[in-house]
C-alpha cells in the first residue's frame, strides 16, 4: 500500500487537523510515515501563514522535500494555500497537488488527484461536528481535541481570520464528551482543548467554554486537561471558577498578551488594556499564587516608540510569565496593519526581540525558582538515557531520574535548569481521578 508521510507546520488547531487525516488514511490501509521520510511516495505538508516567515519555511520544506525524493508527489494544504496566489507560483514551488482548510478534511477523495482544490470561503459550508480523532498517533501520552474554529475578532494585524473563517464553528458538546471518551479509553492522559478562538466556544450553540469544561471534568477516567489558548477578554469570572474548583484542570493558561502597552493594544485592535489583562492574573493567582501564564508577544508594531517597547518590558516582570513566545511584526496581505503609517525597521525589531528574549527568560526562570520544594504532577512523556522528561500541571519541563512512559508521576521540584527543572519522585503513579 502507498506509503504517505504527513507533517504539520503551526498551530495546535494545523495538529489536530493533521492527526484527522492520518487516521483517515490508516484506516483507509495507507501506510503512514512522519515527518520528512525518505520513503514516502506522497508527502503531505499542513501548511501556516501566520507570519511572512511561516510562508517562508513552508517554501523551504516543499523545496527540501522535492530534493529529498524528486519522484514524490507533494500535497500542500492549510493556510498558505488559502492566501491568495496564481497557478504559476504552484508551479513553480513544485508541488503536485493543493488542497484548501475544507478539502484537507476529505483527503481520500483528492489524495489521487492533481492540481488545486480549495474554497476561498469555505468556512461558510465548514461544519466541524464530523471531526473526530478517536486515537493521537503521533502522541502517545497527549491527545488534542478541536471544539471550535473561525474568529471574529478585529485584530490589525492578523491574517488568520481571513483564511479560516469570521464565523464561529463550535463542536457540539455530545460530540466533544464521545471523543474524549474514546481518546481516554486509549490511555491518552492529558486532553488539550483547542479552537482558534476557544473562548468563543459555544456562542452559536447557546453554550460556552465553562459549561464545556464542567462536563468534561466530570468523566471517568485517569486523565486531566489543558486549555490551549484564550484570548484575555474572554477570561470571565466563571471560567476561572471553574478552572479553580475543577482538579482535573491544569493550573496553566496560554493567554497570548500581543503587547504590554494598552496604545498598542489600541492600534492592534486588541479587546482589553495592560490593566486588565493583569487583573485577569490577579484573579487566577488568588487561588492559587503559583499559577502558570504563558503568553505571545509580538515587537515591532508599527510606531512602537522606545517608551511602549519598556512598557511592555514592564509588563512581562509585572506578570511574572512563565514562558514568552516572542516574534517581530511581520506585514500580512489585506490587513489594516500593513498600511499604517510608521513602520518599524527590520534592525529595529530584532534588536528589540533580542533584548525582549533575553529579559523573558529571566522573568521566567526566576518564576520557576519560586516552585522549588514545591509537589507537582508530572506526565511523563519519554524516557532517555534513563532520565525520564514530562510536563506538570503548570507547563514545566520536568528531569527526574525515574518515570514510567504514559503514567502520572508525584515529583518534588528540587531545582531550576535553563530549560525546565529538575524533580525527584514522590510517588510514581499519582491518579488525576
Amino acid at each position: 500500500m502507498m506509503r504517505v508521510s504527513v507533517i504539520t507546520h503551526g498551530c495546535k488547531i494545523n495538529q489536530y487537523e493533521s492527526e484527522l487525516m492520518i487516521e483517515m488514511l490508516e484506516n483507509a490501509g495507507y501506510v503512514v510515515l512522519y515527518g520528512e521520510d525518505r520513503g514516502a511516495e506522497v508527502y503531505i505538508l499542513n501548511s501556516c501563514a501566520v507570519t511572512s516567515e511561516a510562508e517562508r519555511k513552508v517554501r523551504q520544506t516543499v523545496r527540501h522535500l522535492r530534493k529529498l525524493n524528486p519522484d514524490a508527489k507533494i500535497i500542500l494544504t492549510g493556510c498558505y494555500v488559502q492566501v491568495p496566489r496564481t497557478v504559476e507560483e504552484y508551479k513553480n514551488l513544485g508541488v503536485d497537488l493543493v488542497l484548501g482548510n475544507l478539502e484537507k478534511k476529505r483527503i481520500l477523495s483528492f489524495i489521487n488527484e492533481v492540481g488545486g482544490y480549495f474554497n476561498s470561503r469555505y468556512w461558510e459550508e465548514d461544519d466541524i461536528s464530523f471531526e473526530i480523532v478517536e486515537n493521537s498517533v503521533t502522541e502517545r501520552s497527549r491527545a488534542f481535541v478541536k471544539v471550535e474554529d473561525g474568529c471574529n475578532n478585529g485584530c490589525t494585524y492578523c491574517v488568520i481570520r481571513s483564511l479560516r473563517g469570521t464565523k464561529i464553528r463550535s463542536k457540539p458538546m455530545e460530540v466533544v464528551v464521545k471523543e474524549i471518551e474514546k481518546l481516554v479509553s486509549k490511555r491518552h492522559r492529558e486532553i488539550v482543548i483547542t479552537g482558534l478562538n476557544l473562548g468563543k466556544y459555544g456562542a452559536d450553540l447557546g453554550l460556552n467554554l465553562a459549561q464545556l469544561l464542567r462536563t468534561i471534568a466530570k468523566l471517568e477516567g485517569d486523565f486531566r486537561i489543558r486549555l490551549s489558548s484564550i484570548n484575555p477578554e474572554d477570561l470571565t469570572d466563571e471560567l476561572i471558577e471553574v478552572i479553580a474548583q475543577e482538579e482535573r484542570i491544569c493550573n496553566h493558561l496560554h493567554i497570548p498578551a500581543q503587547s504590554g502597552s494598552t496604545s498598542v493594544l489600541r492600534r492592534m485592535g486588541r479587546n482589553y488594556t495592560a490593566d486588565y489583562f493583569i487583573s485577569r492574573v490577579v484573579k487566577l493567582r488568588e487561588f492559587d499564587p503559583f499559577f502558570s501564564i504563558t503568553t505571545d508577544i509580538m515587537v515591532g508594531f508599527p510606531g512602537e516608540t522606545e517608551e511602549e517597547f519598556k512598557e511592555t518590558l514592564d509588563f512581562i516582570k509585572t506578570v511574572e510569565f512563565s514562558k514568552v513566545h516572542t516574534f517581530r511584526y511581520s506585514q500580512r496581505p489585506n490587513t489594516p496593519a500593513a498600511r499604517f503609517e510608521n513602520q518599524i525597521p527590520g534592525n529595529i525589531k530584532k534588536e528589540r526581540a533580542e533584548i525582549l528574549i533575553k529579559h523573558a527568560d529571566n522573568v521566567a526562570y526566576e518564576y520557576r525558582k519560586k516552585l522549588v520544594g514545591k509537589t507537582t504532577v508530572v506526565l511523563v512523556e519519554g524516557v532517555q538515557n534513563g532520565i525520564a522528561y514530562g510536563y506538570d500541571e503548570y507547563y514545566l519541563l520536568h528531569e527526574s531520574s525515574c518515570g514510567v512512559t504514559g503514567e502520572f508521576s508525584k515529583v518534588k521540584i528540587c531545582s531550576v535548569t535553563n530549560e525546565g527543572v529538575v524533580s525527584k519522585v514522590v510517588q510514581k503513579h499519582a491518579s488525576n481521578e
